[in-house]
C-alpha cells in the first residue's frame, strides 16, 4: 500500500524506509564529495548534469587500456578478405579464361578487394603520410612529367629500363607482399604478435614519428619475419618469371595497391576531390589526346612496352577467337592499371575513416546523454530527500509523491539533449571502433559500390569502342557523385565536405 503520510517522530520506521533513508544518505554524501563548489555555486540539475558530462568526457578511466592505437580491424574480417582474394587469384583464371568477357569480373573482384583491404589496413596504422591540398593540386602535373619522361626514355632514347624497373619492383613487391602476409598472420594474435627478434636498422633509414629520433633497431614479430620471407620468395619468383606469370604478377600488384593505400592518404575531402578531378584530366589527355599532340598514345605505349614491365598493372589473358584471331604483334593480355585502382581507392579509404569517426561520435554522444539523464534522477533524489516537509499535503507543493520535484522528466530530457550535443566537441579523445557491418560503414560501402559501377561502365565503353579507355574518366565522377548523394541523403553534406583526417605527417 502506498501512503503519502509522513510518520511522526515517535513512530518506528519500517525496514524498507530504513534502507531507503540509508541509501538516500549515501547519495547525499556522494553528491557532496563530488561537487565541492555546490555550496557556493547554485546550479539547476540540468546545469549540473551538463557540467558533469563535460568533465567526465575529459577524464580517462585509469583501468581502461591505452588508446595510442585507436583503430582495430576485426580478425575474422581479415581472414575473409584475404581468403576471398586468394580464391579469386587461384580459381578465377581457370573459371573465366574461356569467357570472352572473363576479364571483367576478374578485374572487378581484384580491384574492389584491393581497396577494401588497403582501406582497412590504413585504419590500423599509427602514422600515415598525408597528402595536403597544395600537393593535390600538383599531382596531375607531377604524374604527367613522370609519364612523359618514361615515354621519352623508351621511345626516343631507346633505353632498356628492364634492369632498373625489375630491381625497383622486386624491392617494392617484397615489402608489399611481406606487409600483407604479416597482416594475415598477425590477425591470429597471441604469439604471432609478440616480439621475436631484434632487427638492426641502418642509420638514417627510419625515424620514430613520435620522438623524431633515428630508429636503430626494432622488435620483429613472428608474423613480420614469416611475412618478409614470403615477400622475398614471391618477388624473386616474379622476377625470374620475367613478370609473365600473370597470377603471380596480379598477387604482387594487389599487395602494392593495398600497401599504398595503407601508408598514404588525403588530409581532407577537399584535397581528395581536387586531386581526383585533376587526375581525371590527366588520364583523359594522355589516353585520348596525346596521339594528336605527340603522335602516339603515350599511356598505352608505356603500359604495353616489354622493356618497361612489372607488377604495376593487373593482367588477364585475352580471349582467343578462332574466327577472329589476334594479330601476331598484339599485346596478349587485357590490363587494368594500378592507378585506376589506387586513386579512387584513396577516396574510399577516406570515407572509411569518416565512417569510423561518425561511429565514435554517435556512440560517445549517446553514452553522454544517457549518463546525464540518469544523473538528474540521482542528484535530485539526494537533494529532495534532505528537504523537510516535502510531503505536507499542500496541493501547490513542487514535490511529487515519488520523491522528485515536478517536471523531472523534462529536466532529465533537457540534460540528455545538452550532453548529446556538447559531447561532439568535448570528447575528441575517445577510441574509435570500426563498425562491424557494412550498414555501419555507409559512406565506405557507397563509395566502394560506386567504384564497382564505374569500373563496369569503363569496361562497357571498352567493349563498345574496341579501344583502351581512361578508366578515371568514368570512375571519378561516379564515385564523387555517389558520395555527394549519400551525404545529402543523410543530411551530412557540410560535415563530409569539411571533414579533415587529423595527421601530422604532410606531403
Amino acid at each position: 500500500m502506498l501512503s503519502t503520510t509522513r510518520p511522526t517522530s515517535s513512530a518506528r520506521p519500517s525496514t524498507y524506509a530504513t534502507r531507503r533513508a540509508r541509501a538516500t544518505s549515501r547519495r547525499v554524501e556522494r553528491a557532496r564529495t563530488t561537487s565541492s563548489c555546490r555550496t557556493t555555486v547554485h546550479r539547476t540539475p540540468v546545469e549540473r548534469a551538463h557540467v558533469a558530462t563535460r568533465a567526465s568526457a575529459r577524464t580517462t578511466d585509469p583501468a581502461a587500456p591505452a588508446l595510442d592505437r585507436a583503430y582495430a580491424w576485426d580478425g575474422v574480417d581479415v581472414f575473409l578478405s584475404y581468403g576471398a582474394l586468394a580464391c579469386t587469384l587461384a580459381f578465377g583464371p581457370s573459371a573465366l579464361e574461356s569467357q570472352r568477357l572473363g576479364y571483367a569480373p576478374y578485374f572487378c573482384a581484384l580491384a574492389t578487394l584491393s581497396i577494401y583491404i588497403g582501406s582497412h589496413r590504413a585504419l590500423t596504422r599509427d602514422f600515415r603520410e598525408t597528402i595536403s591540398f597544395e600537393s593535390s593540386l600538383a599531382a596531375p602535373v607531377a604524374l604527367s612529367c613522370s609519364l612523359f619522361a618514361v615515354y621519352f626514355a623508351l621511345e626516343v632514347l631507346h633505353l632498356d629500363l628492364g634492369a632498373v624497373v625489375g630491381t625497383y619492383f622486386f624491392v617494392l613487391g617484397a615489402i608489399s607482399v611481406g606487409g600483407n602476409s604479416a597482416e594475415v598472420f598477425g590477425a591470429c594474435g597471441g604469439w604471432w604478435k609478440q616480439g621475436f627478434v631484434r632487427v638492426p636498422v641502418p642509420d638514417g633509414f627510419a625515424m620514430d614519428k613520435e620522438t623524431g629520433e633515428a630508429v636503430r633497431e626494432f622488435d620483429a614479430t613472428p608474423a613480420q619475419v614469416l611475412g618478409a620471407v614470403i615477400g622475398f620468395a614471391l618477388a624473386l619468383a616474379d622476377v625470374r618469371a620475367g613478370h609473365q606469370d600473370f597470377t603471380l604478377n596480379n598477387l604482387i600488384a594487389v599487395c602494392i595497391v593495398s600497401d599504398f593505400l595503407s601508408v598514404i592518404g588525403f588530409g581532407s575531402f577537399k584535397a581528395c576531390a581536387t586531386a581526383l578531378a585533376g587526375l581525371l584530366c590527366y588520364d583523359a589527355f594522355w589516353v585520348f589526346k596525346s596521339e594528336d599532340v605527340i603522335g602516339k598514345n603515350v599511356m598505352m605505349t608505356v603500359a604495353t612496352n616489354q622493356s618497361f614491365n612489372g607488377p604495376f598493372k593487373l593482367l588477364f589473358p585475352r580471349f582467343e577467337d578462332v574466327l577472329n584471331p589476334l594479330p601476331i604483334d598484339a599485346y596478349p593480355f587485357s590490363l587494368l592499371g594500378l592507378g585506376d585502382i589506387a586513386i579512387p581507392g584513396l577516396l574510399c579509404a577516406l570515407m572509411l575513416r569518416y565512417d569510423a569517426s561518425r561511429a565514435v561520435d554517435l556512440r560517445a554522444r549517446a553514452n553522454a546523454a544517457a549518463s546525464a539523464f540518469m544523473d538528474i534522477f540521482e542528484t535530485e533524489e539526494a537533494e529532495v530527500a534532505s528537504t523537510p516537509n516535502r510531503f505536507d499535503g499542500d496541493k501547490d507543493s513542487e514535490f511529487e509523491s515519488d520523491g522528485y520535484r515536478s517536471g523531472i522528466g523534462k529536466r532529465a530530457g533537457d540534460a540528455a539533449f545538452f550532453a548529446y550535443d556538447d559531447d561532439l566537441k568535448s570528447n575528441d579523445d575517445a577510441s574509435i571502433a570500426i563498425p562491424s557491418s557494412l550498414s555501419g560503414r555507409a559512406f565506405f560501402s557507397a563509395s566502394l559500390s560506386a567504384y564497382l559501377i564505374g569500373l563496369l561502365v569503363a569496361v562497357s565503353a571498352n567493349i563498345l569502342t574496341g579501344e583502351g579507355q581512361p578508366a578515371l574518366v568514368y570512375l571519378v565522377p561516379i564515385v564523387l557523385g555517389v558520395v555527394a548523394y549519400t551525404a545529402n541523403a543523410r543530411g551530412e553534406s557540410e560535415r563530409v565536405f569539411e571533414f579533415v583526417d587529423e595527421r601530422k605527417d604532410v606531403l
